[in-house]
């Protein structure tokens, strides 16, 4: 206990100088004696202390003042700032807008919110917080996925993001109420395809370009009138549809305008060559009237005005010859009326002096010196001279542009899997309900030709004179067997041929491909003289490569295989395809055209054998088809061409396209002499996986099946006449092998 009292004391000690210094300090008439044995008394062993104790005192003031300055430090500090929180943005495809954005925040703050690059108003947003939560609309956020959402607080700077995938609907950019022909046009998320749809249920489907722009026309029940019509679109991204446009007001004309007439100049008129005449005449109101100088050799354009108060009048100048001038008309709908009545013309320079002077055609004291100018006028000549290099027609398509030239660029992107599915689809209905249908009608034929078979026929493209062969590729179809034989057609040549045969004279070669060439160019029209020369020039090129590549490739894996080089042969009878090609793509109105082109062979041994043949003709079929490939990707890189040498370059790297899948997927039909036939006969895997793939592209790119397909009537008739096809190809091949026997 006494121990414990003595620490207390001790303890208490500092306590007890401080006070009584601070009491003693206020007392200035105290005993100095009292004060001094204040400390003696406490602590008489430390002397020390207490003989330090004024200067305690002197420095209690600032001791008292050390709690002011350690005030701040034990302040709490500010919280740190957090951005602000965005709730949970739509995992789904966000169709209907504006979008609402929300969140949490902090009271009194900010939140900027922004979609994309927020280039435009609609895509930015401002929002107060208030009781912790802030929310905006986003009226306009930009279309594509994984848009950027990014909410930022103005106060700390802060921001969270969010992704979101978005698809406005289309735009129609026609003019509201505007007359048309059934045709709207508009913008659209890049490579999207647009559905237009009006009240009356007719509609139309088109994809857009790479830059958005799209266009087409409705086809259905649509009667001339008012129409109210709406679109949506299918992006890449997504498989969803956007939500409808709003509804645009369109009035449908179909109803062509009446044919202008040209009232000057008068028929038999006589023009100066190059100098500008007048042409004018009547026509209805608002509509545009174009005028057309027409000579045996083609048709320019002279001028194009609108009629105005019921009237048009317009200058053109043409070189010399003799023309028939007319006049179509143009409605606001993209009408076009009949020809207006012809003028026949003659525009030539003045022969001599004696023809020039016509006081009764100079009233006017302002012509006077036309009649005066022809003695001279004959170095005036030349300056008209240039009017001939330079056409009257006021482009260059006639020199430069073919169709081609006309690129059709591949399109290998999420946008184009639709078309490539479809594509797929027209080549499996191809093989299914033409094709095969017409191997077994072959083979039906050959039956029924096989008692006048001859060891020395001549081939034919049904193979008339190969009745066993041919029932037995037949018969394979159907997994019915039949006694093997390798006594068949070779890939460019059928049985009964021979490595050895009569020469050919050089000079076949050259003609057969030459007319070739021509064949293929009739597949279009060409109105200019230079440019059909030069597309003949393309097209004979692309068949001579063609052909290089089908002989070669044969040749190379002769040798492989170990076996004797096979001799080319030339094939005029090839021709016979190459026309009906090229003939029937004109007719048919195909753009791109289906071509043909291989006429030359390859020709083997008869003791070849079936695989070996089935190989070489696989591997011609897909060198072939390969180079068509090749120069279509050719193509899509090509510039557009500026001028005959460029337009050249387009030419040939269509022509080689065109004709190298055209005639792969023709070459690849089991039928005759093809090389289809001997890889069907080799390998029915094979030929199905190479038709395929040639037929895909073939309808992917080449033809245009996109009109086909969406007019479901073609489409209809089309499907209808290749099943009723299928069905009596397969019924008479059923017929011939199986009913007549039993009879």
């Amino acid at each position: 206990m006494l121990t414990a009292a003595l620490a207390a004391l001790l303890l208490a000690v500092p306590g007890l100088v401080g006070s009584g210094a601070a009491a003693a300090e206020p007392v200035t008439g105290a005993t100095p004696s009292a004060v001094s044995a204040t400390p003696s008394a406490v602590a008489p062993s430390e002397s020390a202390p207490s003989a330090s104790a004024p200067s305690a005192v002197a420095t209690a003031p600032p001791s008292s003042d050390a709690p002011a300055e350690t005030t701040p430090p034990a302040t709490t500090p500010p919280p740190t700032p957090e951005p602000p929180q965005l709730d949970p943005l739509p995992t789904r495809l966000v169709t209907s807008l504006p979008l609402r954005v929300s969140g949490s925040g902090s009271d009194g703050d900010t939140v900027d919110v922004s979609a994309g690059a927020a280039s435009v108003a609609g895509a930015r947003c401002q929002a107060p917080v208030s009781k912790g939560r802030w929310s905006c609309a986003l009226a306009d956020p930009p279309d594509g996925p994984n848009v950027i959402i990014r909410a930022e607080s103005r106060t700390s700077g802060l921001a969270q993001t969010g992704r979101v995938d978005v698809l406005s609907p289309p735009s129609i950019a026609s003019q509201s109420g505007a007359a048309t022909g059934g045709g709207v046009r508009g913008t659209a998320y890049p490579r999207a395809t647009v559905t237009v749809t009006a009240e009356t249920g007719a509609s139309c489907t088109f994809p857009a370009d790479s830059t958005g722009q799209w266009g087409c026309v409705l086809t259905g029940r649509l009667p001339d009138g008012p129409h109210t019509v709406t679109a949506t679109q299918v992006a890449g991204f997504s498989s969803e549809r956007s939500a409808k446009s709003a509804p645009f007001r369109i009035v449908v004309d179909t109803v062509a305008p009446a044919a202008p007439r040209i009232t000057s100049p008068a028929a038999g008129t006589r023009l100066t060559p190059g100098a500008p005449a007048a042409f004018s005449g009547t026509g209805e109101e608002g509509d545009a009237v174009t005028v057309y100088a027409s000579t045996d050799s083609g048709t320019s354009v002279l001028c194009t005005v609108a009629v105005m108060g019921g009237a048009w009048s317009c200058s053109g100048s043409l070189p010399e010859g003799a023309y028939t001038v007319s006049a179509l008309q143009r409605d606001r709908a993209g009408n076009v009326s009949a020809g207006s009545n012809g003028v026949a013309l003659t525009v030539a320079a003045p022969s001599s002096p004696s023809a020039t002077p016509s006081p009764s055609r100079t009233p006017s004291p302002t012509r006077t010196p036309a009649p005066t100018a022809p003695p001279n006028t004959a170095p005036a000549v030349p300056p008209a001279a240039p009017g001939p290099p330079a056409p009257s027609r006021p482009d260059t398509d006639g020199w430069v542009g073919t169709p081609f030239s006309t690129t059709s660029a591949p399109q290998v992107d999420a946008a184009s899997v639709p078309v490539w599915l479809r594509s797929v689809a027209l080549a499996l209905a191809a093989l299914i309900l033409l094709v095969l249908p017409a191997r077994l009608l072959a083979a039906t034929i050959a039956r029924g030709r096989g008692p006048r078979e001859a060891s020395g026929a001549r081939p034919s493209l049904f193979g008339r004179n190969r009745p066993r062969a041919e029932l037995g590729e037949a018969d394979a179809l159907f997994g019915v067997r039949t006694a093997p034989s390798d006594a068949v057609a070779g890939p460019d040549a059928p049985a009964g041929r021979h490595a050895s045969g009569p020469a050919q004279p050089v000079w076949l070669a050259p003609v057969v491909g030459a007319a070739a060439a021509a064949l293929i160019t009739l597949s279009t029209s060409v109105r200019d003289v230079g440019a059909y020369t030069r597309l003949l020039l393309a097209v004979a090129l692309a068949v001579a490569a063609i052909n290089a590549v089908w002989l070669l490739s044969a040749r190379g894996l002769s040798r492989h295989l170990g076996v004797r080089v096979p001799r080319v042969v030339v094939r005029p009878w090839m021709l016979v395809i190459v026309a009906a090609a090229a003939i029937g793509s004109r007719l048919l109105g195909l753009e791109p055209a289906l071509l043909f082109g291989l006429v030359l062979g390859t020709l083997f041994a008869d003791d070849l054998g079936r695989a070996r043949r089935g190989r070489v003709a696989a591997l011609q079929l897909s060198a072939t088809a390969a180079l068509g490939v090749l120069a279509w990707l050719l193509v899509g890189v090509l510039p557009e061409p500026t001028g005959s040498v460029s337009a050249f370059v387009v030419e040939l790297a269509n022509a080689l396209a065109l004709v190298g899948i055209g005639s792969t997927a023709i070459a690849l039909l089991p039928l005759g002499g093809l090389a289809g036939r001997a890889v069907f006969q080799w390998s029915l895997p094979v030929w199905l996986g190479i038709s395929v793939v040639v037929d895909t592209v073939l309808f992917a790119v080449l033809l245009p099946v996109a009109s086909l397909v969406e007019n479901g009537s073609g489409l209809a008739v089309a499907g209808i006449a290749a099943l009723a096809f299928a069905v009596l190809s397969v019924s008479a091949w059923l017929w011939e092998r199986y009913v007549e026997p039993a009879r």
